[in-house]
């Protein structure tokens, strides 16, 4: 992970205990409004990744939209899901919000949120912006 998000995962992790489900929702709620934020940088097939996330943590979606949709873009790098090409750093990134998050790995998940941000070149500042609306750092 590079300097910028690394202090932006630890400023987070500093600030809150991921291990508690309250923070971890929240975790969940800024991924998905960050990638929301950039949702026309994505590859055309990750685009509808942030719409499915917020559905279900709004209650709209199931699992198995989430799951289904998960899927559909672990298929759409297959063979390729180590690659660091920008667009498949951009549908790993957008992966990540479509993971629950839960005690075991909300930490590891928001780390690999902010690694393939970062090395897939998305925008910074709508990252920045969506820190701290949610975390008000």
């Amino acid at each position: 992970m590079q300097m910028l998000n690394t202090r932006f995962f630890e400023a987070i992790a500093s600030a809150v205990d991921l291990d508690d489900p309250a923070e971890q929702f929240l975790a969940q709620r800024f991924m998905i409004e960050a990638i929301g934020r950039v949702t026309s940088q994505l590859p055309e097939v990750a685009k509808s990744a942030a719409a499915v996330a917020k559905r279900f943590i709004t209650g709209a979606a199931t699992a198995e939209e989430v799951i289904a949709e998960r899927v559909r873009l672990w298929r759409a790098i297959e063979g390729r899901d180590q690659s660091d090409k920008p667009d498949v750093l951009k549908i790993r990134t957008a992966i990540c919000i479509l993971h629950p998050m839960d005690i075991a790995n909300s930490a590891e998940t928001l780390e690999y949120f902010f690694m393939f941000w970062q090395q897939a070149g998305l925008a910074q500042a709508e990252l920045e912006a969506a820190i701290q609306n949610k975390y008000g750092i």
